[in-house]
């Protein structure tokens, strides 16, 4: 019996999914607990231009963080924490209101939502 080898372009596409998954995750997150619109988020899925199988935020300023697939295929555990320390220095949560909802929010970021704006 033969033994079922995934293709390559499948395992390709589907790191490609999760890598989007963690960075609009964090994205997201970050988002709905601090109401911060500074930051724009997209992947070459759905926008010309940039490599294929990418993630891209992108800063008000214009500062860029481009994450091309294989830069980060073998290290996708970092993702998330680079995404986050880049959202934090590329942003000022000062005056950002969060919208009413019934998500609770991301410690984190309710976190640092409070330090840029105390009571």
């Amino acid at each position: 019996m033969n033994e079922y080898q995934r293709p390559e372009w499948l395992s390709r596409y589907q790191d490609f999914k999760s890598l989007c998954s963690d960075v609009s995750g964090e994205y997201i997150r970050f988002y709905l607990t601090t109401g911060c619109e500074q930051i724009s988020y997209t992947h070459s899925q759905n926008t010309e231009g940039l490599p294929n199988y990418s993630c891209r935020l992108t800063a008000e300023d214009g500062r860029v963080l481009l994450l091309p697939l294989e830069d980060w295929r073998h290290r996708m555990e970092e993702v998330p924490g680079l995404v986050r320390i880049w959202l934090r220095e590329h942003t000022d949560l000062k005056g950002c209101k969060p919208s009413k909802s019934h998500y609770q929010g991301d410690r984190y970021w309710f976190e640092q939502w409070q330090l840029a704006n105390p009571w």
